[in-house]
């Protein structure tokens, strides 16, 4: 492991408010030595990498860059690819990891936070296909690395590359029902519309046990038909019982190596009453920003979103997104994307990484 790695990864182990700032510095500076198409575009951009201070100086990698260049400070263990689905899979992202612990150690941590605050093991049902299926795919990663973690023997997936079990699925929910023991789904957004029609068309139900919980993520990609985030939860509980303080959904990035989490198992396990927001682990913060200027916007104003992300030490630790939110105190709104005429610095910022 690289010393800047280890670095990180005991700031994973142990985090330091103090210390993220600076840390993010010497991460960037390390990517800067390492990574040859970031130092031509800093180069290019005139930035002076030696008077950087702050977490907010690190200048952000545009997501789209990930499409363009190969961006990694060596030998990649695993490289992830983007689903695809904005603008076809041959303009997939490519997000090179040289070493999958420093991932690995940020997925667990945080589902531990946001997803299973309360429990230290439970059956884990997915529809998401494996990590041995899915060997490309962040996602699919995440959710095994729960599974073995968190899941208790009888967790199972059931989804293949091209279809789902929706029947095996209600059978095991069924068998948890009649148990008492509670359990945790984890799907794409559109997966779980998908089961919720099925159950519907079938006239199928369950109760499941309190403490059962799910985890969305995805958005409306793979979905049917849109749905609001209000009627998915009413449809939730009518189908399987699960209350919305238990339903979390996930914001994440096959660009980053940490996510965004509903905060609502969160506040009810810590007595914290407040809306729904989503909300990071220590070692990733968010930078609100105009998108013309690229400059940060007050506290509540829509801006494009900035990561910043320790445990992105092997690729590029700021990312430029072109997804739309603000931040408030009580965590973050996503907002959805940008309009292409709103994406002017954003542009800018990309025209300058892919000229040679």
């Amino acid at each position: 492991m690289h010393p800047v790695h280890e670095e990180v990864w005991n700031f994973l182990i142990s985090p330091s408010e103090e210390s993220f700032s600076e840390l993010a510095v010497r991460v960037f500076l390390h990517q800067y030595e390492h990574i040859s198409a970031i130092r031509r575009w800093c180069d290019r951009r005139g930035v002076q990498v030696d008077r950087l201070r702050s977490w907010k100086d690190v200048p952000p990698v545009p997501a789209l860059a990930f499409k363009h260049e190969f961006l990694c400070c060596g030998l990649p263990e695993r490289v992830f690819y983007s689903s695809g689905t904005t603008r076809g899979r041959e303009h997939r992202s490519q997000h090179p990891m040289p070493d999958l612990r420093l991932y690995r150690e940020s997925a667990v941590r945080g589902m531990k936070m946001f997803l299973f605050p309360d429990v230290e093991a439970m059956p884990i049902f997915s529809l998401v296909p494996s990590a041995e299926e899915w060997p490309h795919s962040s996602l699919a990663q995440m959710v095994s690395w729960a599974q073995e973690v968190f899941g208790t023997s009888d967790s199972a997936t059931f989804a293949r590359e091209r279809e789902f079990d929706f029947q095996g699925l209600q059978q095991a929910l069924e068998r948890c029902a009649r148990s008492g023991e509670a359990v945790c789904i984890m799907t794409t957004t559109g997966a779980w519309i998908r089961f919720l029609d099925f159950c519907r068309a079938a006239g199928w139900c369950v109760r499941l046990p309190h403490g059962s919980r799910l985890m969305d993520t995805g958005g409306d990609k793979g979905a049917p038909r849109p749905v609001s985030r209000n009627g998915l939860l009413h449809a939730t509980w009518n189908c399987v019982a699960i209350p919305g303080y238990f339903v979390v959904n996930e914001y994440g990035m096959s660009e980053l190596s940490s996510q965004y989490f509903d905060n609502v198992i969160a506040n009810r396990v810590g007595g914290v009453f407040g809306p729904r927001r989503k909300q990071a682990p220590p070692w990733l913060r968010t930078r609100v920003l105009d998108p013309a200027t690229l400059s940060d916007v007050p506290n509540g104003q829509v801006g494009l979103l900035c990561h910043v992300d320790l445990a992105n030490a092997g690729s590029a630790v700021a990312v430029l997104t072109e997804d739309l939110g603000r931040m408030t105190e009580e965590g973050l709104e996503v907002m959805g994307r940008a309009a292409d005429a709103e994406l002017r610095g954003c542009s800018l910022a990309l025209a300058d990484f892919v000229v040679r």
